[in-house]
């Protein structure tokens, strides 16, 4: 016979690691915008065409745009990453709710018993 144990404790703590990951994503999102996609790279796009659609070409890989897909950029990436820590929240705060229901319906039933004693 195997025994599933669960820690309590152990949930709680993943589920804040949860959502300081997904906050740390979307501050890290949020500066990619920023940070990454300036309006002027310095590198002579205001008068030369190559040199523009290079910027064009590093800001799309940034934050988006024509040719690029979302999950290839560097803010879609982080925003995958914010999903994915949402997701295993969720599915921790899952876990959670169906292991205090199970152990409510634990200590009623041992409640019972003993009143029926």
């Amino acid at each position: 016979m195997s025994l599933l144990e669960v820690d309590r404790e152990a949930l709680v703590r993943c589920i804040a690691a949860c959502d300081r990951l997904a906050a740390e994503m979307r501050d890290l999102a949020q500066r990619a915008r920023r940070d990454l996609a300036p309006d002027n790279f310095g590198l002579g796009e205001t008068h030369l065409r190559s040199a523009a659609a290079l910027a064009a070409r590093f800001r799309a890989t940034a934050i988006g745009g024509p040719g690029v897909a979302d999950e290839n950029t560097a803010v879609g990436i982080f925003a995958a990453h914010e999903r994915y820590a949402l997701d295993q929240r969720a599915r921790f705060e899952a876990a959670l709710a169906r292991y205090d229901a199970q152990d409510a319906a634990i200590a009623d039933h041992i409640e019972g018993a003993g009143a029926r004693l």
